[in-house]
């Protein structure tokens, strides 16, 4: 096989191996995180929350627990509803352009974040306390490292920009025009119900909820912990599908560039046993001096060179079309008469 079709073969199958290994690591990763999630303590927030986790040696490595967003200072307002108070924001002005794409013939929407702004401030969980009762809280320890946290979208609007004859005409020559600005903003509202997962410690009294050791992973999320679960399983479940596909096409791809480079080693072993038999065919013929030249005339020439006679057998095709020297010097691998693809060559002595 010559470097182009080595090459291709390489990246053919690099590229599936590739994606096989990834999904497969994503598959082994899902795993890990929901064997964890079963192995996770399951806690209720209440009076018997801290002497649990003090009789664990003061930390419980990979908990649950649940209970409603209260801050810790003075709550964030929002910028638009002033009523809304959370604990986290973030808020997108966002830039909405068109711009012409040459290569294309056409007008391709950009979109360009121009502004993003994230505060927050620190908060707790409070767990539900019946009447005459001490709220217990579990203060959140970095909550932007957590996976599977959501913000609530409370203000979007979109509004359309009127652009300048000036501005018109330097969006002319530089083909690119703005359309329209945005403004989104998310928080993480006071009150909402919440999930955490992860390292569990109690100081002084008071329980705290940081990012668990080692693998695990650290989660906050609206959702119950059976809906993560299923959540996690179902992903889990996606990647072992996408890996038992990707390996079984994979193999295939392996199996065809094997089975096409096994049968071009073979296409060369015969053709050198074929370049053999035509040197001892021609070395027969010069010998064979028996006949005049004339017998021969009546033979038909090679295709290519038009001067010596046709002395190879194409196969498939069975032409006798070329004489050893011009098969020699055959490039393609086609038959130059009916431009079938050519499987071997075979020399013709004619006594």
């Amino acid at each position: 096989m010559d470097l182009e079709k080595i090459l291709e073969a390489g990246a053919a199958i690099g590229i599936n191996v590739f994606l096989c290994v990834f999904s497969h690591k994503l598959y082994v990763d899902k795993t890990k995180c929901l064997n964890n999630l079963k192995e996770a303590q399951h806690l209720e927030l209440n009076r018997e929350t801290a002497q649990k986790v003090e009789d664990n040696g003061g930390t419980i490595p990979y908990a649950v627990i649940s209970g409603k967003v209260k801050a810790l200072t003075a709550p964030l307002r929002s910028e638009h509803l002033s009523s809304l108070r959370g604990v986290m924001q973030e808020s997108i002005i966002s830039e909405y352009k068109v711009r012409w794409v040459s290569s294309l013939n056409i007008w391709g929407p950009v979109n360009n974040n121009i502004n993003r702004k994230i505060a927050n401030v620190p908060f707790s969980l409070v767990g539900k306390s019946g009447l005459f009762q001490k709220t217990v809280s579990v203060e959140i320890g970095d909550p932007f490292s957590a996976q599977e946290l959501v913000l609530s979208e409370v203000f979007n609007d979109y509004s359309k920009y009127d652009e300048s004859l000036g501005e018109a005409l330097k969006g002319f020559f530089s083909s690119e025009h703005i359309v329209g600005i945005s403004q989104v903003e998310n928080m993480l509202l006071e009150n909402t119900s919440l999930t955490a997962i992860g390292k569990l410690t109690i100081e002084n009294g008071n329980l705290k909820m940081d990012p668990p050791d080692g693998d695990l992973t650290y989660f906050l999320t609206p959702l119950s912990y059976e809906s993560l679960y299923k959540q996690v399983n179902s992903f889990a479940r996606l990647y072992k599908g996408a890996t038992i596909v990707m390996g079984i096409i994979t193999s295939l791809v392996i199996a065809y560039y094997f089975r096409k480079g096994f049968t071009e080693i073979r296409r060369r072993i015969n053709r050198a046993r074929d370049l053999k038999k035509f040197q001892e065919a021609r070395k027969l013929k010069r010998n064979d001096t028996s006949r005049p030249v004339s017998e021969n005339e009546n033979r038909s020439r090679c295709v290519v060179c038009l001067e010596n006679f046709a002395e190879v057998i194409v196969l498939e095709c069975a032409h006798i079309c070329l004489c050893l020297d011009c098969s020699e010097l055959l490039n393609n691998k086609n038959c130059p008469m009916c431009r079938r693809a050519i499987t071997r060559l075979i020399p013709v002595y004619f006594p």
